[in-house]
């Protein structure tokens, strides 16, 4: 037996122990796609620590809650308050469209830097 780390890919136990090593920057970012772990992070956000996004990115509750009772699927709902990050923080790309990798890109950065303020990605039930 030969142990290598880095070189094989790791199995983790669950999606969810995944994503949080990604949200974390554990995980090469190479790995598993940076857009769709953004995704899931704001989706996290937005259920765990909304007024968190809601303050860093200059969102009011309204506006989120509007958003998300929006008669779309979740996954569009959650799209949209991204690309309103991107807008927000200047992620322009011709034609007015909203470049999705730098967005994916900025709000795991912040979050990894401490930037949304201090998150527990897991919660113990005592």
């Amino acid at each position: 037996m030969l142990d290598t780390p880095g070189v094989l890919w790791p199995k983790f136990e669950s999606e969810k122990v995944a994503l949080n090593l990604a949200f974390t920057g554990t995980i090469k970012e190479d790995v598993l796609e940076k857009t769709e772990v953004a995704y899931n992070l704001v989706k996290y956000l937005l259920e765990n620590d909304k007024e968190k996004l809601c303050k860093r990115y200059g969102f009011t509750n309204e506006y989120i809650e509007e958003i998300l009772n929006r008669d779309n699927p979740e996954n569009f709902n959650i799209y949209e308050i991204i690309l309103e990050i991107g807008r927000k923080r200047g992620c322009i790309i011709s034609g007015g469209n909203i470049d999705e990798e730098k967005t994916a890109k900025i709000i795991l950065d912040e979050f990894k830097n401490g930037k949304l303020g201090r998150i527990t990605l897991e919660h113990c039930n005592t």
